[in-house]
């Protein structure tokens, strides 16, 4: 019987190294990895029996690796290990489908028992799991159309013959080959899946050939049920030279009934696939001619998904249906321009790429009634070009001179009328779209007249990253996690455990004390300020931020954020959005009396000033911050630290805040010094405040044009200056 497969997901290296010493003696085949993405590839491209997988880890959170593991290949088996275990983590794993929790540090006896029982009762478990998984007789919704795919599937069941399925990327070739196998005659036997791109060649051949057993004639009919199954090889053509002789002898023989091979094929199927023209492959002798004759009677086409766009409407409402079911969710509906559009597109990714996208949509449009077009990546979402008077061109050929007039006049207003950026989106050479503007008489508007400086492109990150810390409040291990978002999305929070949302946005501030906190419904989070700082001064304007209660509080300061998203490089989006240009004084406090206060007055540029007037150690400090890009402010503002003096910490221990306060993630002040560290700079403290105010400004939605003053204020005084700002300013715009 083949070794089990055992992916490792941790970052611990002392115990991912014992523990693939220790498994790899109990014979078990070990991979690992101390990224939760990079995880996720691995379990896709080549899926294991059992995932070891921390809760905190770089990459994604432990939680989102397991409901992703768990949507896409429930039969992988997973076991959590936390070395900051809780009952309701524990209870959220278990009910997510994980099959143990392991608390650390945990004996190595505790950890190999547990993952003995799990492949012993998956294995125990796997025939019944199979039959139900394939005992239906129709091919998913998404090949009710396919009338050749599904004569093909219905053929293919009926016997026992090595299957190649063949097509683009995402096509839904496996689901194809699991459709067939289920409504075979051995449709309990195990479906084995091996990605000959990533698995070693001496692993595929263990999994596939054993010596003859001399003693009996027919080794297949005297095969124990037991040790039955069934293979999928996908990218065939990555099977080194001698396994594609090898596999193609003893498919050979088997078809002829010799016994003249040396080898004896283990599986009682091979179902193969492949994205490659492998005819060519054999033309070019990159692919044995003789495997691929072994599938000469048995190959299937499928069709990519832009051949079946009248049926993409009847997939996506099934699809979104379907998760409705499951999850128990609540799904919007989609709606027809959406459809329309989904339907216009080409679909490279096909299949996949269709569901990868009606993902997105469940999860950012998770509070509206409605998907619309608008909702859709862009390059999903193509408006239709109209030509208002059907009856102006007097042929064929100024018709179509008309429609491409209308076409470059479209594209060139989605790229902000930059000639560069058009001609990118339409791939095509700078000198042909000039030539082309000439003939069709379009000029370019003059920006300075009809934008302002204002406007600038919307920006997400290119791909999702992940911050692991502690609350300062809470003191539980925490984290979170950035992904991109489609443009007009704004900044969302959205809880980890419950998938709830809540934009960051003004109307949904709930408290100012020591922090500012957000609420929209159940779901809340604080500590929010210095994340939401970072992403004002690098301009990032739409992200999905999961996370937990509160934001890790890190090392009191911002600087793990910028390096965090800069991790997450920047990607320009079509959309853009216009500065906030303050057009006259704003004040909320004291400021007559000499009081606490913060102002906001009209300016070119944007700016922040703060005045203090703590006891000492501060005593009185002023500083003023100048926006000239994120760099000025990764440089002076970001690495400023949280503060607090002795007796305010200890009085805030009283009220229940502060239990994850530690000597290394704010400054500890009393007796008139600092007591547990050296400052980064001499005026940190009106840096730290002037973070603050930054983090609290972007609840506007939008960077802001405008110098700021401050005097002696906090949170409570930024939420009540931007009240004003949104009931007066916003409201005229």
């Amino acid at each position: 019987m083949p070794k089990a497969r055992i992916l490792i997901v941790d970052d611990e290296k002392n115990i991912v190294h014992s523990l693939t010493e220790i498994l790899a003696d109990e014979g078990y085949e070990v991979a690992k990895t101390g990224d939760g993405i990079e995880a996720l590839e691995i379990i896709q491209t080549d899926p294991p029996d059992l995932v070891l997988l921390d809760i905190w880890l770089p990459g994604m959170d432990g939680i989102e690796v397991l409901k992703t593991v768990k949507a896409y290949h429930p039969e992988i088996e997973v076991l959590i290990m936390s070395g900051h275990g809780t009952i309701d983590t524990a209870v959220k794993a278990t009910k997510l489908g994980a099959q143990d929790f392991i608390e650390k540090p945990f004996s190595l006896d505790r950890i190999t028992q547990s993952i003995a029982d799990v492949l012993s009762n998956r294995r125990s478990a796997s025939r019944i799991e199979e039959k139900l998984m394939h005992s239906s007789k129709e091919l998913p919704l998404c090949f009710e159309s396919m009338v050749e795919v599904k004569k093909a599937v219905k053929e293919f069941s009926c016997h026992m013959k090595p299957v190649l399925v063949h097509g683009e990327s995402g096509t839904g070739k496996e689901f194809i080959a699991q459709a067939i196998h289920g409504q075979s005659s051995k449709s309990d036997r195990p479906f084995v899946k091996i990605n000959c791109s990533f698995r070693q060649a001496r692993s595929i051949h263990a999994q596939l050939f054993k010596r003859p057993r001399k003693a009996l004639k027919n080794t297949t009919a005297s095969s124990l049920d037991g040790e039955e199954k069934v293979i999928y090889l996908s990218n065939i053509e990555s099977l080194s030279k001698g396994l594609q002789e090898k596999l193609a002898e003893v498919l050979h023989t088997n078809s002829s009934q010799s016994n003249d091979s040396h080898l004896e094929l283990m599986p009682i199927r091979i179902f193969a696939s492949s994205t490659k023209d492998l005819e060519s492959l054999v033309a070019k002798g990159q692919f044995h001619p003789a495997l691929l004759d072994a599938f000469k009677n048995t190959t299937l086409f499928v069709p990519a998904l832009r051949n079946y766009a009248l049926s993409i409407p009847t997939m996506a409402k099934g699809y979104l249906n379907e998760i409705r079911q499951k999850q128990n969710t609540s799904v919007p509906e989609i709606g027809e321009d959406a459809l329309d559009a989904l339907c216009r597109y080409t679909w490279p990714g096909n299949v996949k790429e269709l569901r990868t996208v009606l993902n997105k949509l469940i999860l950012t449009s998770a509070d509206q009634k409605k998907i619309t077009a608008q909702d859709l990546p862009s390059e999903i979402w193509e408006p239709i070009i109209e030509i208002t008077d059907i009856d102006q061109p007097g042929s064929l050929q100024e018709a179509e001179l008309i429609w491409e007039k209308h076409f470059i006049i479209h594209h060139l207003k989605r790229n902000n009328w930059d000639i560069e950026k058009t001609c990118k989106a339409l791939s095509t050479e700078k000198k042909l779209l000039n030539e082309k503007m000439a003939r069709h008489s379009i000029e370019i508007p003059d920006l300075e007249k009809t934008n302002n400086e204002y406007r600038h492109p919307q920006r997400t990150l290119k791909r999702s990253v992940v911050l692991c810390g502690s609350g300062l409040h809470s003191g539980i291990k925490t984290g979170l996690i950035l992904q991109p978002m489609p443009p007009g999305s704004g900044i969302i929070f959205g809880d980890i455990s419950t998938g709830k949302t809540i934009p960051a946005r003004l109307e949904n501030v709930q408290s100012t004390d020591y922090a500012t906190r957000l609420q929209r419904g159940p779901a809340s989070v604080g500590i929010i300020e210095h994340i939401m700082a970072v992403l004002h001064m690098y301009r990032i304007t739409n992200l999905l931020i999961k996370i937990g209660d509160e934001a890790p509080v890190m090392d009191g300061s911002a600087k793990d954020f910028c390096d965090l998203i800069e991790d997450g490089e920047f990607e320009d989006q079509d959309g853009f959005y216009e500065e906030i240009v303050i057009d006259k004084n704003y004040t909320f406090g004291h400021k007559e009396q000499g009081g606490s206060y913060i102002s906001i007055e009209p300016s070119e540029s944007f700016s922040v000033s703060y005045h203090m007037d703590y006891p000492e150690p501060i005593g009185i400090q002023d500083y003023t911050f100048e926006f000239k890009g994120n760099e000025s402010f990764k440089k002076e503002i970001a690495p400023a630290r949280t503060f607090g003096f002795m007796e305010e910490m200890a009085q805030l221990t009283k009220m229940g805040y502060a239990s994850g306060g530690k000597l290394d993630n704010f400054i500890l002040l009393g007796d008139k010094k600092v007591l547990n560290t050296k400052l980064r700079f001499k005026d940190e403290f009106p840096r730290h405040k002037i973070l603050d105010i930054l983090g609290d400004f972007y609840l506007l939605g939008k960077p802001i044009r405008g110098r700021i003053k401050a005097c002696k204020s906090g949170h409570t005084h930024n939420i009540g200056l931007l009240k004003s700002i949104q009931s007066d300013l916003l409201q005229k715009n």
